[in-house]
Parts: C-alpha cells; sequence; structure tokens
C-alpha cells in the first residue's frame, strides 16, 4: 500500500519533536562547529578572534584531532607522534602569536638511517639510499608550480576537462618527467597516501605541493614544549569553557530551519549530550569539520539530504596510525625506514609500519621507539591485528620474538586521507563537493577540503572557507 506524503510529513515531523529531551539547555551562537580537529578549531578560534559567537562539540576529551602526544611517564619528554612539524610561514605564525604558544625550529634528527624492507628485515640490493633527489625535486617543484597551480592547498580550482596526466598513477607521471628520484623521499614525509604506484596525480601533486616543498628546503616548526597538544589547550582557553563541549555526543541535527519545530525556530540546530547535559545549540551557521564520509556524518547524527549523500559516498579513507614500543633488539641510534623488494621503485607496500624511530636516541640496543602505520584499508584495524602487525616488522628488522615487543601506546585513526577515484574526479566530483558550501546554512572543512595537513588546512581556510563564512554572517 502506498504511504501518503502528507503521512511521511507527519512522521518526520513526530521523530524531530521526539529526539528533545525533557530536560535541555538551550544556548544561542552565530556558529556551531562539529568536530573539535585541527580544521575546526582553527576556524572556530578566528571566527571569534573576527567577533562571531561559537560553540564547539568534540567527542573526545580535549581538542586536536590527530594530535597524539605521548608523555614517557619516567621521563616526562613529550613526544609528538600525531602532528609532528608545522610550516615556518606567516598563517601559522599568526595562529601561535593570537594563542600565545611560543614555537621552536624543529631540532635536526641525529640518528642514522637504515633502508629495509620490513617484510624481510633485509636491505634492497637495488636501492641505492644515496641517490641525490634535490635535483629532481627542484626540477618538480617548477614543473608543478607552472603547470598545475591550481592543485595546491585544495582541489577547488581543478580544471575540466581534468588533464589526462593528473588521472594517472604518480608513478607514471614521474617517470615520464625523471621525478623518480623524489619517489621514496614523498612516501618518507607523507603520512598514508595508500600504495604510491596506486595513487592519482591529482592526489599526488596535491600532497607533495609547493608549501611543502618549501618546508622541506627551510625547515619546519612545532609547539616550543615540544607537545603539539599546547595548541589545542590554548584554543581551549582562548574560545573559553563556555563554548567549548567535550565527550559530547551528537544526538540529533536540524538543518531545515524549524529548529525541531520549537516555537522560536533556528536555521540550524544541534542536539549533543555530554554525561548527564543535554544541550541544544541554535546557530545561525553549521561547520561541520569531521571526515565527510556517509559513516561519520551518520555518527554525528548529521540529516544529509540525497544530494549530499550521493556526493559524499563517494570518499573512501585509509587507516593510520602511531604507537610507541619497547625493542629490545633494536639499535637506539637508527631510524629504521621500510621500502620494498619486489615492488615498483622499491617503494614500501602496505599494508605496514612506514618507519620505526628511536624516541629517544641513544647508543645501544633497546629503549622506546615510535611507529607509523598504515593500511588501505579503512576498516577491519583492531588494536590487536595492528599490534600483531607492527610486532612482526619489529622483529623481522631487529631479530628476537613478537613476545618481547611491548606496547606503550598505540592509537588508531579512520578513516584517514578521504580520496575519491579517477572517475569521479574525471566527472566532477570536486566542482560537486564545493558548491556544498553554505547550502542549508552549512560549511565543511578538514583535510578532505584541503590536504591531511593541518598547515595546509590552516591556510586554505583563510583564503577559500573564512572569507565565505564571514561573508554569510555579514
Amino acid at each position: 500500500m502506498a504511504t501518503s506524503l502528507p503521512l511521511l510529513l507527519l512522521v518526520s515531523t513526530l521523530c524531530l519533536v521526539h529526539a528533545l529531551p525533557e530536560h535541555y539547555t538551550t544556548i544561542s551562537r552565530d556558529v556551531v562547529v562539529i568536530g573539535g580537529g585541527s580544521s575546526g578549531t582553527y576556524a572556530a578560534v578566528n571566527l571569534k578572534a573576527r567577533g562571531h559567537t561559537v560553540a564547539v562539540l568534540e567527542q573526545q576529551n580535549r581538542l586536536g584531532g590527530h594530535v597524539e602526544t605521548y608523555i614517557d611517564p619516567s621521563t616526562g619528554q613529550p613526544s609528538n607522534l600525531g602532528v609532528i612539524d608545522l610550516y615556518n610561514n606567516s598563517v601559522n605564525n599568526a595562529y601561535f602569536s593570537l594563542l600565545g604558544v611560543p614555537i621552536r625550529a624543529v631540532p635536526p634528527a641525529t640518528t642514522q638511517n637504515a633502508f629495509l624492507d620490513f617484510a624481510t628485515g633485509k636491505p634492497v640490493p637495488a636501492y641505492d639510499p644515496n641517490t641525490p633527489f634535490l635535483p629532481a625535486l627542484e626540477a618538480y617543484l617548477a614543473y608543478i608550480t607552472e603547470t598545475y597551480p591550481y592543485l595546491s592547498l585544495s582541489y577547488e580550482n581543478l580544471t575540466y576537462p581534468v588533464p589526462a596526466e593528473l588521472l594517472e598513477p604518480f608513478t607514471v607521471f614521474a617517470a615520464r618527467h625523471n621525478f623518480t628520484a623524489i619517489l621514496q623521499l614523498f612516501n618518507g614525509i607523507a603520512e598514508n597516501i595508500g600504495n604510491l604506484w596506486q595513487l592519482p596525480t591529482y592526489h599526488g601533486i596535491h600532497a607533495l605541493d609547493p608549501h611543502i616543498i618549501t618546508a622541506i628546503l627551510t625547515g619546519f616548526v612545532n609547539a616550543a614544549s615540544g607537545n603539539n597538544q599546547d595548541i589545542y589547550n590554548a584554543a581551549e582557553r582562548f574560545l573559553g569553557s563556555q563554548n567549548v563541549f567535550l565527550n559530547s555526543t551528537i544526538t540529533a541535527v536540524d538543518r531545515s530551519g524549524s529548529c525541531f519545530h520549537l516555537p522560536e525556530p533556528a536555521a540550524v540546530c544541534v542536539l549533543s549530550r555530554a554525561g548527564s547535559t543535554t544541550t541544544l545549540t541554535k546557530a545561525r551557521k553549521l561547520l561541520v569539520s569531521i571526515p565527510t564520509t556517509l559513516a561519520s556524518l551518520a555518527s554525528a547524527s548529521i540529516d544529509l539530504d540525497t544530494h549530499e549523500r550521493a556526493v559524499f559516498s563517494h570518499f573512501t579513507g585509509f587507516t593510520y596510525g602511531v604507537a610507541v614500543v619497547e625493542a629490545p633488539h633494536l639499535d637506539g641510534n637508527t631510524s629504521y625506514n621500510n621500502i620494498g623488494t619486489h615492488t615498483p621503485d622499491n617503494l614500501l607496500s602496505l599494508p605496514g609500519a612506514f618507519a620505526i624511530t628511536p624516541i629517544e636516541p641513544h647508543v645501544g640496543k633497546g629503549g622506546k621507539f615510535s611507529a607509523w602505520f598504515g593500511a588501505v584499508e579503512g576498516t577491519g584495524w583492531t588494536p590487536e591485528r595492528v599490534e600483531k602487525l607492527v610486532a612482526g616488522d619489529v622483529v623481522h628488522i631487529g631479530g628476537g620474538s613478537t613476545a618481547e615487543v611491548t606496547f606503550d601506546f598505540l592509537k588508531i585513526h579512520v578513516p584517514f586521507r578521504l580520496h575519491v577515484p579517477p572517475a569521479a574526479v574525471a566527472g566532477g566530483f570536486y566542482k560537486e563537493l564545493y558548491a556544498l558550501e553554505g547550502r542549508k546554512n552549512t560549511f565543511w572543512t578538514g583535510a578532505a577540503w584541503a590536504e591531511q595537513d593541518s598547515s595546509q588546512i590552516w591556510m586554505w581556510s583563510e583564503v577559500s572557507l573564512l572569507p565565505k563564512m564571514l561573508a554569510a554572517l555579514a
């Protein structure tokens, strides 16, 4: 039997009304931000600095998202494991100054490098780590700056039809232009980009753009304390406790303008719960800064319409994470880098660890090591599975048994580095994606809209996101 439209509307209305509990606190802000990671926090701080009221709803017990800091319980020494390096540029320096966070130049590494196939624990005869990469990097920089300047910071200005070479694998592009010498560098500095020989060139150029190359050549910065969480603790203080809602679960979002059919509506209404407290945030605009996969958006109860659902359905993500391991058989003065024996250009093959590096370099065996790992699948990587993978890599390169490898810290990020297939990009995916900005009083930000890089997210926010939001709020 067919269901009438009036009945469907009635059911929809009743569902929205039912979303409101008996007791809740109502607040009103210019902007409500879902997600207090790098992008959401930066936008919130700068909206407040420019005269607008904000509320940030974050599910963790802190702001900062992918920032992960390990504090050694025996020494109190912090180690940045998530966001490690930031660019020394005017956007970042203005942000640090606004928050009152002193910064320092990232000190150079003091360890020696070993390049091994972590699957075998052995060097790769065909790979020469002393092959100079600087000439190829300079040639690459000149080429992309002249040919594809619009791929810097975002895909917002991608041209159509998309040039054919942008849809090819990045390794094919690199070979055509004699840039192959930069591939190991790229794989080493980029947080999980998947198997590089499968990476489309539009994603590769976007990730290895002129801004990060400049930072590679001139040096990075981070918080002077050595703990990048300081940036987000300062942001929380700047925003004020009345505007930051940690440990929050979003239970309902209404962007229809009716605010759950209350007598006093608002353009956007978000219902959230933290402990025993429920808050209804009424706002003029919504900023979504969580990963824009259908699963992540559903977990935040965001009321997607059919068009938004169709656009976001193209996104998939990788798995990426960090760990601190105690490894008695590894050399405390060696940074171990994963490469491949039988892979294109001797690139590492996922799943696996990218690198395993001493936290406090020292002469002799043993100690604590940081490990960064990844997988091309965006699901299925439980802590137990990751520990087995990383412990296996440690044993392959250092010897001993997995029983001797202990984990002091482990954090898995999924979905990581959202990406879309070449066919979708050629079909105008990014044109549709950025057209969502401002629609239904909603703005979007995050790594998928800029790059999986805090510095580039902040730069993109200044040239694209914030001007649009400020104009809409005027």
